[in-house]
């Protein structure tokens, strides 16, 4: 009792505090864009976790109710708009596939996204690099005009000067920055194609042109996916993200475990070790630097029964709609059609949303002692082996 008790005093503060944390921001939207734009600012702050968001009141009330029919129609998703890419990352299913390569024309996407009326929140990126959509600019631009917070993935490669004012200007929310390694042999190890000196010298060119715009958009945050190859530069990440100066209101630097799948299996770091994890995290400590962990050891992950990700949709390229981006990354597209709710070139999205199918899916996600749905069984974000083991999967809703 006297747990619950701390567990939801601790709760409360982080709500409270929220507004503090990011007055700069909030301060800067009251300027330039008004009371609403704040208000939808905060929005996300309090019901959003990921990228740009902190609690997730709603998940966090969905989670202990098991009450899946309270989830409101989707104002959070993430769209996949390509899946170009001329890099051979080694740990990234992209260069394993035979996958044609697609992107979303800006028409494309707005027929999609227009789709959801009431969206706050969005993450787009993909199994691609945005910046070789020729539309990518115009899709944030149009996402911006609705006051829609925009997050994306990036590696920094195709970033200029030009784009980089653009990203600012628009407000773009949240970026996070792609950087497995703190050398250069190191990175460009793990991200072949990639080029070490170029992605460091465009972090710093945005945030000078932050600086110089008086702008606390966009917040960058780090994301470091540990792998047999990197595991010792841990904390040495902690002192490369601490030297790049002012990130932004809530900024981040996040630990990831290898999403694995067959081809990638070698680099799977099963477990850190205890020094590094500890240098890591005094690191953090030390040098005032938000250090996250998450997908650190199948044993750490918590129970599928505790899932709210289904409540953000994830689209992928060709309209196929997906419970989150959970299942992505691992090599299974084919997989991923075949079992996929539906597709928006096909049907509208609402009617996949409420369709019973759908439904039933949600209901089954968080229930103990029923079968985990085909999509969800050995999910890297949750553990799913005691549902599996006693109660089996579910191939067809």
């Amino acid at each position: 009792m006297i747990k619950t008790i701390k567990k939801y005093l601790e709760f409360l503060k982080d709500l409270a505090v929220i507004p503090w944390k990011y007055k700069k921001s909030i301060w800067y939207l009251l300027e330039k864009k008004g009371l609403r734009s704040v208000k939808n600012f905060l929005f996300v702050k309090y019901f959003v976790t990921d990228e740009g968001g902190e609690v997730a009141i709603l998940n966090n009330l969905i989670k202990e109710t098991k009450f899946s029919s309270l989830a409101p129609y989707p104002f959070k998703i993430e769209v996949e708009h390509t899946t170009i890419c001329n890099k051979k990352c080694i740990i990234c299913e992209h260069t394993y596939w035979k996958e044609k390569q697609e992107r979303l024309t800006f028409e494309q996407f707005k027929q999609m996204v227009d789709q959801f009326p009431k969206l706050r929140w969005i993450n787009i990126t993909g199994e691609g690099t945005g910046f070789l959509n020729p539309d990518f600019l115009k899709i944030i631009e149009h996402l911006r005009l609705k006051d829609i917070s925009v997050n994306f993935v990036d590696e920094f490669d195709f970033i200029n000067e030009a784009k980089a004012r653009k990203l600012i200007e628009l407000g773009v929310n949240c970026i996070w920055i792609s950087m497995d390694g703190t050398t250069k042999e190191t990175y460009e190890r793990i991200k072949v194609g990639c080029d070490f000196e170029k992605a460091l010298s465009n972090v710093k060119m945005l945030l000078k042109l932050k600086k110089e715009l008086n702008s606390p958009f966009p917040m960058l945050c780090f994301r470091f996916v540990v792998n047999k190859l990197n595991y010792k530069e841990m904390p040495k990440m902690v002192e490369l993200v601490h030297s790049l100066g002012d990130l932004g209101e809530g900024t981040k630097l996040e630990f990831v475990g290898l999403l694995t799948f067959k081809e990638i299996e070698k680099y799977y770091l099963p477990e850190i070790p205890k020094e590094i994890l500890e240098k890591t995290i005094v690191k953090g400590r030390n040098l005032k630097v938000n250090v996250q962990f998450s997908h650190i050891g199948k044993s750490e992950l918590p129970s599928i029964n505790k899932c709210t990700a289904w409540m953000e949709p994830y689209i992928m390229i060709g309209g196929y709609v997906l419970p989150c981006c959970a299942v992505l990354m691992s090599n299974k597209r084919d997989f991923l059609r075949k079992y996929a709710f539906g597709n928006l070139y096909q049907q509208p999205f609402k009617e996949i949303w409420y369709s019973e199918r759908y439904k039933k899916f949600r209901y089954l996600v968080q229930k103990n002692k029923k079968p985990i749905p085909i999509l969800c069984a050995g999910c890297r974000a949750y553990d799913t082996r005691e549902r599996e083991k006693n109660h089996g999967i579910l191939k067809e809703i």
